[in-house]
């Protein structure tokens, strides 16, 4: 007889475990959109447009691309969880930094004759008390952060036009790009793509704040001379503890000297 009511006892308590789960709310991904766009307006004071969906969900948790509605060119990602979870975070001041940078160093980049797309990332700080102001300078943002978060990383995607041109000529772009503003610590890689890669980093870059883990994947795997059979078109200009240093031209010769033999073989 004990043994039959532990059994219907368990019995409840198994049908109000599976009452209980069936009561919680299940959230769309349409949910998770207006929850992210209608969080960024309460903070930013400004309407925001998520791009394209939402992705690495995990149970209640999302991130999405989104952009502010008057100006849509600035793409930024932004984290959250839509049961209400005090884990989120969003990188719209860091890509409004991002913009400025961009836009100093692209006038050095004016007379190119090579098709290309540069993309400018400042690292999220995960602050005590949030920036909320907008219209923030670059001396501003860098008197409200610590220092390893203030400097610019740049990834400039040329296409193989380049390689018109001479050694002396694109080293000296590079060099440009890091001295504008003179940021203490900067970072610059270089692509050099064939077409139809530079094609596909710009169409990503138009509707992402980063490319898609995949064709980094790719592109990591074709042009950076680790893989089999697969040509070069990679070079580390300065970044990090792997080049601390800008490359000296002596060795951002024999780096192209070996992107050009193999631009020759394909």
């Amino acid at each position: 007889m004990r043994k039959r009511k532990i059994c219907l006892l368990m019995m409840m308590l198994l049908a109000l475990v599976f009452s209980l789960n069936g009561c919680k709310k299940v959230y769309t991904k349409k949910d998770m959109i207006e929850y992210a766009e209608q969080t960024l307006e309460d903070k930013y004071g400004e309407e925001f447009q998520v791009r394209g969906d939402v992705f690495n969900v995990r149970g209640t948790a999302f991130l999405v691309n989104v952009s502010p509605v008057n100006n849509p060119d600035i793409i930024f990602e932004a984290g959250y969880n839509v049961a209400g979870s005090e884990a989120s975070h969003d990188l719209y001041i860091e890509a409004l930094v991002a913009s400025q940078y961009k836009g100093l160093v692209e006038a050095h980049l004016e007379n190119i004759s090579s098709d290309y797309y540069l993309r400018v990332e400042i690292s999220w700080d995960k602050r005590e008390n949030p920036i909320t102001n907008t219209d923030i300078t670059i001396e501003e943002f860098n008197n409200l952060t610590d220092k390893k978060y203030q400097n610019p990383h740049y990834t400039l995607y040329f296409s193989r036009d380049i390689l018109q041109q001479s050694d002396t000529y694109i080293y000296n772009i590079l060099v440009s790009i890091i001295e504008t503003e003179e940021p203490e610590n900067p970072s610059l890689s270089v692509f050099i793509l064939r077409e139809e890669d530079l094609e596909l980093v710009k169409t990503e870059l138009s509707e992402r704040y980063e490319l898609d883990g995949s064709t980094m994947s790719y592109l990591y795997a074709e042009y950076t001379g680790k893989v089999a059979d697969k040509e070069r078109g990679h070079v580390l200009f300065i970044g990090g503890t792997v080049q601390e240093e800008k490359l000296s031209y002596e060795e951002f010769e024999e780096k192209m000297e070996e992107i050009r033999e193999d631009a020759k073989r394909k």
